[in-house]
């Protein structure tokens, strides 16, 4: 059921069959809650039989970023699902922990001493790049391999001070130096705009580093960004619409979180600013979908990890099974957070062991994984390197326009 811009051809897919479906809403936020709940194994009767392959997930199911969290939980339980199906690991079912880190690096940060509790062999998550950023220590003094789905920030997985790759981070995602490089060629290239304006938020290292690695980006293909501003705070907010207004530039790049990305939108079409806006994967494409209006999902363009691609027969398969489960589509966090868990499973599966170090080992050989966000291989700084998807909207819904090459910085 993606929505197909006219450069495509082919088919109508299985998603296309169902456009009326897709748009019922069959859960409610506290049903949806306990659905995640459910698909990931809580449960004290759950965690507490013996198991010898137990994977932690650290992730925001509460508080204001959860609708992140919750996509990829319910990717996470669909692997779980698949690879007991198929017999476990190591002649065993696999085991979930799940703590809600609510968002907060703090909560982030002590969810790994209870993992550790829990003889987690593994982690998955947190998403959010502060989140991530902070189990860093912990997890490397508990040698506990740690893959982020989703966490964009380079220092994740590199020591920023020594340039040495941290032993037990990994990463599911590509960094935002690549995102940042990728969407500022495609605004210089294909969309051949030459000023560009920045908006983001001081407050978030996601926001403060994209914007910084798009300008840099922009700026050596030529073009120019006379804009380049703030909006952490109501005043600042205000103050960007005016400087947007004041210098009108034909693109606009907002590396935000989905909540703030999609105000921003809304205040800046209101203000009569009709430049193009461009985002990062943080925008959360299939939740802007259901949440604006479509008039507001007009000119729009942002980078992400996956799309519903009937070209695609992984990617393909997963959203239809998605899609029985849930009824819905998956958004890239779903996916991410599929392809985590399969990464650990595989690795788990080559060293034949539930060793976290062993583990950790062959997570760090990773080099043919074909996911459904993509093929990926984990490079010397345990970062992924896979394509990014350039997405826009069309009849209300993301739509794929193109894949970047699949080269990092």
């Amino acid at each position: 059921m993606r929505g197909r811009c006219p450069i495509w051809g082919g088919a109508a897919s299985f998603f296309e069959r169902q456009v009326v479906m897709q748009k019922l809403k069959y859960y409610g936020s506290v049903i949806l809650f306990f659905i995640v709940v459910g698909a990931l194994g809580f449960g004290t009767s759950y965690v507490q039989r013996p198991h010898n392959v137990v994977i932690g997930v650290n992730l925001a199911l509460s508080g204001e970023e959860k609708a992140y969290g919750e996509a990829t939980a319910r990717g996470i339980g669909m692997a779980r699902d698949k690879i007991n199906a198929e017999g476990g690991l190591l002649d065993e079912a696999v085991a979930v922990v799940a703590v809600d880190n609510h968002g907060s690096a703090g909560d982030a940060e002590a969810a790994v001493k209870q993992l550790t509790s829990r003889h987690a062999v593994a982690m998955i998550g947190p998403n959010l790049s502060h989140c991530a950023l902070a189990v860093v220590r912990d997890a490397t003094a508990a040698k506990m391999p740690v893959i982020s789905p989703a966490g964009t920030n380079p220092d994740i997985t590199v020591d920023h001070r020594t340039g040495e790759a941290h032993e037990y981070m990994f990463r599911a995602t590509f960094i935002d130096s690549y995102q940042g490089r990728a969407m500022a060629d495609y605004a210089f290239g294909q969309l051949k705009a030459r000023t560009a304006a920045v908006v983001y938020d001081e407050r978030q290292a996601y926001s403060k580093g994209l914007a910084a690695f798009f300008k840099q980006s922009f700026l050596a293909d030529g073009g120019q960004v006379p804009v380049y501003v703030d909006i952490s705070s109501d005043e600042s907010f205000a103050a960007a619409v005016a400087a947007l207004q004041a210098s009108p530039c034909q693109v606009v790049y907002a590396p935000l979180y989905d909540e703030k990305a999609m105000e921003f939108i809304v205040k800046a079409r209101d203000a009569g600013i009709a430049a193009l806006i461009l985002g990062p994967d943080g925008w959360n494409g299939r939740r802007m979908a259901q949440s604006l209006s479509p008039a507001y999902l007009q000119n729009l363009f942002y980078t992400d990890h996956y799309a519903n691609d009937v070209n695609e027969p992984v990617a393909e398969e997963f959203a239809e099974a998605y899609y029985e489960k849930y009824g819905e589509l998956p958004d890239s966090y779903a996916a991410l957070g599929y392809d985590s868990f399969m990464m650990v499973a595989e690795a788990v599966r080559r060293s034949g062991s539930a060793d976290p170090e062993k583990i950790a080992e062959e997570l760090a050989k990773t080099i043919d994984y074909h996911g459904v966000t993509g093929m990926i291989a984990l490079d010397a700084n345990h970062d992924a390197i896979k394509p990014a998807f350039i997405m826009t909207f069309w009849q209300g819904q993301p739509a794929l326009l193109e894949k970047r090459p699949t080269v990092q910085l």
